[in-house]
């Protein structure tokens, strides 16, 4: 209980730095809308291919566009975290001036997107051929993944790494904090669920419901619940980006940023028993 309160806390302060720099919110807006088209013209053909069973055409659609899309969006999750990291420092920090840093590390994200859609792949042919096992399997490795990379974009944006070192940099990062990994990521996991999500999903619910009998509100409950949900996701998306960075920072070199005071990162940040006690040291490239 006392991590989740403490996740909470760190959730709070996340909100109030998005709650004053709210242009934060473009970044995962721009990322959806872009991720769009390229569904439509990737995954969908795929899809299609792949329910007919032409798996020679399904598979490369299908790959080629988790790719694209995996590009897009930590394209614009780079440009999030580097705003992030600048007002964090004490800078005016625009939309233009975290894409211009996505845009330096492009070619860092197109090769984390390869690795990225490489797992992703990997999770799919695990579970789709391994029957329980496999699911099993594909499960723990989609966990243990998240885990050690939930730090990778800002390592991304912040140190300019490139695909293999930016995994060896997130997961030393992580084995000596993760605690405050799982709560945090968790805590803001579930402040949206609760406010954003759970309402959202209960308002299209009823909206499905009452459709039949009365067809204009229940359409009405349904766009309004779409729009809530989507809303809830981008404030998700944006509050993770905002506490990533300030987790790098402090697993980095303990410094308290963007709001954070020291005691709370210290009791949030507590290393595993037997985890190392200060993370591995390097010189983050300039933004």
């Amino acid at each position: 209980m006392k991590r989740i309160k403490r996740g909470w806390a760190l959730t709070k302060k996340s909100w109030g730095l998005l709650n004053e720099h709210r242009e934060l919110l473009r970044f995962p807006l721009y990322g959806a809308v872009a991720t769009i088209p390229l569904a439509f013209v990737f995954l969908g053909p795929g899809l299609y291919f792949l329910d007919e069973g032409t798996l020679g055409g399904a598979i490369p659609l299908l790959v080629i566009g988790v790719y694209a899309l995996s590009v897009v969006g930590f394209y614009f999750s780079v440009g999030l975290a580097a705003a992030a990291d600048m007002i964090f420092r004490g800078e005016q920090a625009t939309v233009g001036d975290g894409l211009a840093v996505a845009r330096q590390r492009f070619g860092a994200i197109c090769g984390w997107a390869a690795v990225s859609t490489a797992i992703s792949v990997l999770m799919a042919a695990l579970e789709n051929q391994g029957g329980i096992a496999g699911t099993i399997a594909a499960r723990l490795v989609g966990m243990a993944w998240s885990l050690v990379t939930f730090i990778s974009v800002p390592v991304i944006a912040i140190e300019g790494t490139g695909p293999f070192e930016t995994l060896t940099r997130s997961a030393g990062l992580f084995k000596s904090r993760w605690g405050q990994q799982i709560t945090g990521n968790l805590a803001i996991g579930g402040a949206v669920f609760l406010l954003g999500v759970l309402p959202s999903a209960l308002l299209i619910a009823a909206g499905v419901l009452i459709w039949a009998s009365a067809g204009f509100a229940g359409a009405l409950l349904v766009v309004l619940g779409a729009i809530g949900l989507a809303i809830a996701l981008l404030i998700s998306k944006a509050l993770s980006g905002i506490f990533g960075v300030a987790l790098y920072r402090y697993a980095l070199d303990g410094e308290a940023v963007g709001g954070f005071t020291k005691g709370e990162l210290e009791s949030a940040v507590k290393a595993k028993k037997g985890a190392r006690n200060a993370p591995p040291t390097a010189t983050p490239g300039t933004v």
